[in-house]
């Protein structure tokens, strides 16, 4: 969940808080206040490509920075697979500059856009017209069919399992046509990474140390100066002490008082002590050690350069050349054995790969007809949705299904493209070439609705950004847009921009945003609104007069009984 939100110098934003609670949050205000520059904020956050032109005149870069919470374990996986601070709530920050280059942190250490977008599929879903959605992008169709029917695919071991039976019946085949040369190229590339000695996870180890040994000059002074102010507050405390000491000879009660002050000299002795000691240690460390992490990094990235892989798969790198050199060498295993084995393991990959394919195809017509259903409801009566699921064939792929070498992953052999036909007649077209901003929306939104009417979906709450979800919207079908995200606010924490009173009215929250003019610069606010400034607000959106008495009285008929 996002529970908070900070933009600085982003076009008319000069400087905005938003302090975030779960359920349905919804953004209104004067055109141009800059609701759409919230949903560009959060891109940035998502990875998007930051432009130079959205830095507010006058000023270097516009800075966006969130604090997200919740799911734990997700995240921690994250977090440790890139080297990255395993801290929650995860703090993720982007800065974008006049001369368009832009910079990104997790958790205060330096990230990559590739980091941000992986991140972003932990905690949130955006729908607008930005080009990494979920609807948008073809590979990640399969992923969010999978997140709205609650599936979560794990055929990791199978797959470790095909690989390493390939691994060694294609060293073994080699063995016999060019095994000494085979031979000698492994010598160089195994003494090479061995030189490195390279240790499963020791990139992302050595990443996460490095961090505060940047930092360790700072470190050292901050301790030296505790250490050098307790060690001369203590003179005063001891003389403090005697001072005690007189006063028992004369009031008894007063030996409880002289105790606690003894208590605390011991307390204050030790922790001066300490600061003397961690400023030995980053006064020490603080050179030493960060010469040899940058070292042994330089090495990794090296090395990973000439192998052709990411540094931290030097370590796996280094253990398959090995095993490939002892198959070479004269493993026990005959190429008919290992063919066997190679079959085995595809075999049981398959198994588990059709059932989890069967159980998708099972799920996708009741999904789709809930989908129809719900769309018909959300004024797009003339969209049918296809969910295309097919078997993704692999050309070089051991694991054949029905005599087709199908593709080999942890998701299984399954493909999804979802197509849509928005009116009746025109034919289906991939989701890319005919979807609007608002159609994206009301669709992720029937889908995300239709996995939770089935029981099924995420176990984990998202953040879901819906932009120009009222686009072109009004009456009775605006009603039940709102009806539908305040459905989806019962499991997600959803965000919406809107223009219209009637989904507006179903929110948990009312977000103003406005705009003013102040020593020449126009500058963007955002007030929170409750009862009766939001029942105005509601008016001007129903009829643009916040005053006049018919729409007062029509947006009280909107307000929902919890907060009217």
């Amino acid at each position: 969940m996002l529970s908070s939100l900070r933009i600085q110098n982003l076009a008319l934003v000069e400087d905005l808080s938003l302090e975030l609670e779960g359920g349905f949050t919804v953004l209104t205000g004067e055109t141009g206040a800059g609701k759409s520059l919230l949903v560009d904020a959060l891109a940035l956050l998502l990875g998007a490509r930051g432009d130079g032109d959205l830095v507010r005149a006058g000023t270097e870069r516009a800075t966006v920075e969130a604090v997200v919470d919740g799911a734990f374990e997700a995240w921690n996986t994250f977090l440790r697979e890139r080297g990255l601070p395993e801290e929650q709530p995860v703090v993720l920050r982007r800065e974008v500059g006049t001369n368009n280059r832009s910079r990104a942190w997790i958790n205060g250490a330096s990230a990559s856009l590739g980091d941000l977008k992986e991140a972003g599929r932990i905690w949130m879903r955006l729908t607008s017209q930005h080009d990494h959605q979920s609807l948008m992008s073809e590979e990640r169709h399969l992923a969010l069919l999978d997140e709205v029917l609650g599936i979560h695919p794990d055929l990791s071991t199978e797959v470790e399992a095909v690989r390493e039976a390939e691994t060694r019946l294609k060293a073994r085949r080699r063995s016999e046509s060019e095994r000494e040369r085979r031979l000698e190229w492994l010598a160089e590339q195994i003494a090479d990474l061995d030189k490195l000695a390279p240790k499963p996870g020791e990139w992302a180890q050595l990443r996460a140390e490095r961090e505060p040994l940047r930092h360790a000059a700072q470190l050292e002074q901050a301790f030296r100066e505790s250490a050098e102010t307790l060690r001369e507050a203590l003179p005063l405390l001891e003389t403090a002490g005697r001072a005690l000491a007189r006063s028992v000879a004369v009031l008894p009660d007063a030996q409880r008082d002289l105790d606690r002050l003894r208590s605390a000299l011991l307390e204050i002795e030790d922790l001066q002590a300490l600061s003397q000691d961690q400023a030995i240690r980053w006064s020490r460390e603080g050179v030493e050690r960060i010469e040899a992490l940058e070292a042994r990094l330089a090495q990794f990235e090296k090395l990973a350069r000439r192998h052709r892989c990411e540094p931290e798969d030097l370590a796996p790198r280094l253990l398959d050349l090995k095993t490939e050199q002892k198959e070479l060498l004269g493993g026990s295993s005959s190429i008919q054995e290992l063919e066997q084995h190679l079959a085995k393991a595809a075999e049981a990959y398959l198994a588990v790969a059709e059932t989890l394919h069967l159980s998708r195809a099972t799920l996708v017509p009741k999904l789709e007809k809930e989908v129809h259903a719900r769309l018909k409801r959300l004024g797009m009566a003339g969209t049918r949705l296809q969910l295309r699921l097919s078997i993704a064939e692999e050309g070089a792929s051991p694991a054949l299904h029905q005599g087709r070498p199908v593709k080999v992953s942890p998701a299984g052999f399954s493909a999804l493209a979802i197509w849509a036909e928005t009116n009746v007649g025109e034919g289906f077209k991939p989701m890319a070439r005919i979807a609007s901003g608002g159609e994206l929306s009301r669709l992720m939104l029937a889908l995300l609705g239709a996995g939770t009417a089935l029981g099924k979906g995420t176990e984990e709450p998202l953040t879901l950004v819906l932009d120009e979800v009222d686009a072109g919207l009004g009456g009775e079908t605006a009603l039940a847009v709102g009806a539908a995200i305040q459905e989806l606010a019962g499991v997600h924490q959803v965000l919406a921009v809107t223009h219209l009173a009637q989904v507006a009215a179903k929110a948990h929250h009312h977000g103003f945003l406005s705009k003013e003019t102040r020593q020449g610069r126009t500058r963007s606010g955002l007030e929170w609104l409750e009862r009766e400034p939001r029942i105005r607000e509601l008016a001007r959106l129903l009829s643009g007069h916040p005053d006049r008495p018919e729409a007062l009285a029509h947006a009280r008929s909107l307000a929902t009984q919890d907060w009217a």
